[in-house]
This record gives structure tokens, C-alpha cells and sequence, in this order.
């Protein structure tokens, strides 16, 4: 009696033995990310050149943001093409339902404060070195709205990178990263490095700043198991109100030599 006691006692006491964990897949071809990466390196040396045009010609803004929008999303799409199962991605990415959407937004207004702080602090250190006098600030103020409709396109090219680009860097880049290397930190970083990378165009000491900025987004997101919608926001936020600057123009037009 006392040892079919001690067996009962036995059975509900240990533990089940762990499950395996499971190793993250890639959610797409090698063959695809590294033609993604080809497209990055082109549209990056595209929007240089149209962009540079822009700044020439303020009277084609409308149509550079127009541009800069259909790029976004023509981008967009051929990464979801090569997506394995596109549904789960953007079920994962876009209707996670560990949060609703009114958290997500407030949570991206926290992170799009946490994501100045980062650019911040990586600026303010950078003072220092070479790398201070290579942002191309002035071609960035020219490219910012001016007039009511050109502030409307504004606010469509910032929400088309907030969903594109998040979707792109923060959602398939970085699980092809962390599939690859096994080692999230070093997939966030790698990721950030490519997201700051593209943004060439700013100049050389815009890039760590960026990067920092993708930084903070990255661990954002493998903090919420790959929810996007919070950096979406912040994205977004951090767009848009950079083009309120534009409100400043004739000051800058004084102090940045603008055309």
C-alpha cells in the first residue's frame, strides 16, 4: 500500500521532459534575400540620383514623393512574393493578438521618443569624429514639403515607409537573419547595419544615427515575437514630423543655403 503510494506520489510529482525547442526557419530562399539585397543597393543609388534631381527642381516634389511611395510599395511586394507563407508572415507582423491596436499605438509613441534618444546619443558622439561633416543636411531639408498638398504626400510617403520598410528590415530581413545566424542580437544589429546602409543618400554620419534608430526597433520587435505594428507607428511618427521642419523653411533657407 505504501509503495503504490509512493509511485502515485512519484508520477504527479516529476516534471514532463522539455520539448525541443524549435530553430527558427527561414521564411524565404537564400537566392531571394540576396536579390533583395541587389534591389536595396539599386533603389538606393536610384533615389540618389532622382532625389538629387529633386533638389534641383523644387517644383518636382509632388512627383518625388509620388515616386518615392510607388518604389515603397512596388519593393514591398516583391519581397512578400518570395515569401514561403506570406499569410502567417503578415498575420504574425500585422493582427498579433498579444496587443490591441490602441496599445500598439501608444507603445510606438514610446518608441518613437526611445528611438530620438538613440539618434541622440549616437549623434552627440559623433561630434567629435570625421563622420560629423559628412550629413547632407541640406539636401535633406530640400527634400521637405512646402505646400499644403506636398505635406499631404508627406504624411503618404511617411506611412509607406513605416509599413513598407518595417515589413521589410524589421520583418523579413530579420527573420532570414535570425534563421541564419541563430543569434537574435547579432541578427538585430546586422539588420540595423542595412537599414542605416540604404539611407546612404543623408551622408556617411547619418548612417550610425539610423542604425541606432533600427536598433531600438529591432529589439521592439523580437520583444513582442515579431508584432510590427508598434514600429509602424513610431516609423511613421518619426517621418512625418521630421517634415514639419518644413513649417522652418525660410529660417533654414538662411542658415543651410538652401535653394
Amino acid at each position: 500500500m505504501q509503495s503504490g503510494a509512493t509511485r502515485l506520489t512519484d508520477s504527479t510529482t516529476t516534471p514532463p521532459p522539455p520539448l525541443p525547442a524549435t530553430q527558427p526557419t527561414p521564411i524565404a530562399s537564400w537566392l531571394h534575400t540576396v536579390a533583395l539585397f541587389v534591389l536595396l543597393t539599386l533603389t538606393t543609388l536610384f533615389g540618389r540620383l532622382r532625389a538629387s534631381g529633386a533638389h534641383l527642381h523644387p517644383t518636382a516634389l509632388a512627383r518625388h514623393y509620388a515616386t518615392t511611395m510607388l518604389l515603397e510599395w512596388v519593393l514591398l511586394a516583391l519581397v512578400l512574393a518570395g515569401i514561403h507563407s506570406r499569410r502567417a508572415f503578415l498575420a504574425t507582423a500585422l493582427r498579433n493578438r498579444a496587443t490591441t491596436l490602441a496599445q500598439s499605438f501608444s507603445l510606438g509613441v514610446a518608441v518613437y521618443l526611445c528611438g530620438l534618444v538613440a539618434i541622440a546619443i549616437v549623434s552627440l558622439a559623433l561630434l567629435k569624429t570625421p563622420l560629423a561633416q559628412h550629413r547632407n543636411e541640406a539636401f535633406v531639408l530640400a527634400m521637405l514639403p512646402r505646400t499644403r498638398f506636398e505635406f499631404l504626400l508627406w504624411f503618404g510617403v511617411s506611412l509607406s515607409a513605416g509599413i513598407c520598410e518595417e515589413l521589410i528590415f524589421r520583418g523579413y530581413l530579420l527573420q532570414q537573419l535570425i534563421a541564419w545566424t541563430r543569434r537574435p542580437a547579432l541578427a538585430i544589429v546586422l539588420a540595423a547595419a542595412l537599414f542605416g546602409s540604404v539611407h546612404l543618400y543623408e551622408g556617411l554620419g547619418a548612417i550610425l544615427p539610423l542604425a541606432a534608430l533600427a536598433i531600438v526597433y529591432g529589439f521592439v520587435v523580437q520583444r513582442l515575437h515579431g508584432d510590427l505594428r508598434a514600429v509602424i507607428v513610431a516609423h511613421t511618427l518619426q517621418d512625418f514630423l521630421v517634415g514639419l521642419l518644413g513649417l522652418a523653411r525660410p529660417f533654414l533657407e538662411r542658415t543651410h543655403h538652401l535653394p
